[in-house]
């Protein structure tokens, strides 16, 4: 029994730790570009601390017992073989959980970063500090938790923030998005709201109406992209946004042994680490049970609660309708990021 596992985010992470543990004699291959587990949601704390890069990461090596750890990039996925630059592998089952990317969608990416990962983050940082006037485009999740960064690390810098809608993080209760407005407007950030940028020239980033915006580096908080390169063998398995189709057991279209998990799926709910962690156990379960001939779960979409970070000791607890702000969210998301690395996943006998 060979099961292929692609992307080692929160879903890929868990998927192979629960197979571990359930199938010991079957072969498990994790791919992923990089050789190591990052917690996401506090990529952004690596802006000012680049040594926090080894407080949220954790070597793959080190997480499991039996699971073969392949770092490289895939090039072609078909129904039965995973392709990557270096390998060819077959397999019996397959999990598909790559993330999504975040473009930059202008032609002049010059003086412009994206917080992807750890790596990039620290990136960032270097280009802030040298920066005076620092632009973010985008005020949803990511962009907001940036300019909570930005706004209680940093002195004397010009910090604006664009935004394609009538409020910051507009997909959560009005009460939670007054909080963050009032934070960012008391340390100094200049907000924009209703306009997006669509031009880079020289220093200036000019917005759909025609606003020109200095600044030394911009940072592109602006949406998600899905991006399923390697899928090219197979017919309408995506929706119009590129993610990939699945059914209520998080198969893949018209494929029982192919299943997706996290960000890279079509399932209507919030891009979490807590939804691509529900998904890794309807995944783990239904490929047992399709194994074990037993009936296969069904995964319901819903909304969590949700922790936004601003700064260090301040942040927003929502849930649903529900906000709660302040010292004790902030509080929260330390607990929270711990809580996760350190747990060791290795599938003990």
């Amino acid at each position: 029994m060979k099961i292929i596992i692609l992307g080692g985010g929160f879903c890929g992470t868990l998927v192979a730790r629960n197979l571990e543990k359930k199938l010991p004699d079957a072969e498990i291959i994790l791919i992923d570009k990089k050789d190591y587990f990052e917690f996401s949601p506090s990529i952004h704390k690596v802006i000012f601390n680049s040594k926090y890069f080894n407080k949220i990461t954790k070597c793959y090596k080190n997480l499991f017992n039996n699971i073969r750890i392949v770092k490289d990039k895939v090039v072609k996925v078909t129904s039965k073989q995973v392709i990557t630059e270096k390998h060819r592998f077959d397999f019996d089952y397959l999990v598909i959980c790559i993330g999504i990317e975040y473009p930059v969608l202008l032609n002049n990416t010059e003086k412009v970063c994206t917080l992807k990962n750890s790596i990039e983050a620290a990136k960032m940082g270097a280009k802030i500090l040298a920066s005076n006037k620092i632009l973010i485009i985008g005020g949803g999740l990511i962009g907001t938790e940036i300019a909570g960064e930005l706004v209680t690390k940093t002195k004397h810098k010009e910090i604006t923030i664009v935004h394609n809608h009538n409020r910051l993080i507009e997909r959560n209760p009005q009460r939670a998005s007054n909080y963050a407005l009032d934070f960012l407007n008391k340390r100094g950030a200049r907000i924009i709201f209703n306009e997006k940028v669509i031009d880079h020239k020289d220093n200036n980033f000019i917005t759909n109406k025609g606003r020109f915006i200095e600044a030394d580096a911009g940072l592109w908080c602006a949406g998600i992209k899905a991006n399923p390169y390697f899928m090219t063998g197979f017919r309408n398995i995506k929706n119009e946004k590129g993610f990939l189709k699945v059914n209520e057991y998080l198969q893949l279209k018209g494929f029982k042994n192919i299943f997706v998990g996290g960000d890279i799926n079509n399932v209507p709910e919030e891009k979490t680490a807590q939804n691509a962690v529900r998904h890794a156990h309807i995944i783990s379960h239904n490929i047992i049970s399709l194994i074990n001939r037993t009936e296969l779960k069904k995964h319901k979409p819903r909304s969590g609660p949700l922790v936004i970070s601003l700064g260090d000791w301040k942040g927003i607890l929502t849930f649903k309708n529900f906000s709660f702000c302040g010292f004790i969210p902030g509080i929260m998301k330390w607990f929270i990021e711990f809580w996760n690395l350190k747990i060791d996943y290795r599938a003990r006998k």
